[in-house]
């Protein structure tokens, strides 16, 4: 039987799949960490299931370094290629899953772990490494899907009806909000920042192009320094300190 893990990796071994319909979301998942690590003093960074790098490589100085982690080799060469030539001595690449890569506790200023909890096979073993993995005045920054929200909900029951005549072939965590707070708190990290929007409905991307649905999204939530229509977000962003 196949962990989660591995079917994360099989997953993403094809980013088109992924990044395709989602170029909206990064882009407010990226405003949204610049926002929240504005006139913030950090000189090491550690991007779990980083992706195409879009989300923190905004982040890359030349005074700092990231370390950009994903399981999927595709995605981490996609990564790589956007990297600026100038600053790749600062960027280490790992193509590893979080829970097995050999990092060095104690060593990141920031750790970013966006999109990535659906995706593992324990959320409260990962939240318990990040905590683990940061200096003593670490923050992080944590996104996470509450399936448990209405608008959550709803998006669960529409695919259990497509999977009826569609068999999924991979499927998400649900995840309860309440429960990862509950676990950053006992893993001392408290929550000092948070953003909450949604997704459109699933479909949307066929009918919208991204820059669209990413005016509508802002539209609807604002920005992360002026958040709106919070009670209807079922994504959840949050600033977490030690």
């Amino acid at each position: 039987m196949t962990t989660k893990t591995e079917q994360a990796r099989l997953f993403f071994e094809a980013p088109e799949r992924y990044l395709d319909r989602r170029e909206f979301d990064i882009r407010v998942r990226a405003e949204t960490v610049q926002e929240f690590t504005r006139g913030r003093s950090f000189e090491s960074i550690l991007d779990i299931g980083c992706g195409n790098g879009s989300i923190s490589l905004p982040l890359l100085t030349a005074q700092r370094r990231l370390t950009l982690l994903d399981i999927s080799s595709n995605m981490l060469a996609t990564a790589r290629g956007k990297i600026p030539p100038e600053l790749i001595d600062n960027v280490e690449l790992v193509n590893e899953g979080f829970m097995t890569a050999p990092l060095a506790p104690g060593s990141y200023d920031l750790v970013l772990c966006i999109g990535v909890l659906a995706h593992v096979d324990r959320p409260a073993d990962v939240i318990a490494r990040i905590t683990q993995m940061l200096k003593p005045e670490g923050i992080a920054i944590l996104e996470f899907t509450d399936s448990y929200h209405f608008m959550g909900r709803a998006v669960v029951l529409y695919h259990r009806l497509l999977n009826r005549f569609r068999p999924a072939t991979y499927s998400l965590n649900h995840i309860h909000a309440r429960e990862i707070v509950e676990t950053c708190r006992a893993c001392d990290l408290q929550a000092s920042a948070f953003y909450r929007y949604c997704l459109p409905p699933p479909g949307s991307h066929r009918l919208f192009d991204q820059g669209t649905l990413y005016r509508l999204t802002r539209m609807v939530f604002g920005t992360p320094d002026r958040n709106r229509s919070k009670w209807l977000g079922n994504e959840f962003i949050y600033l977490l300190e030690r």
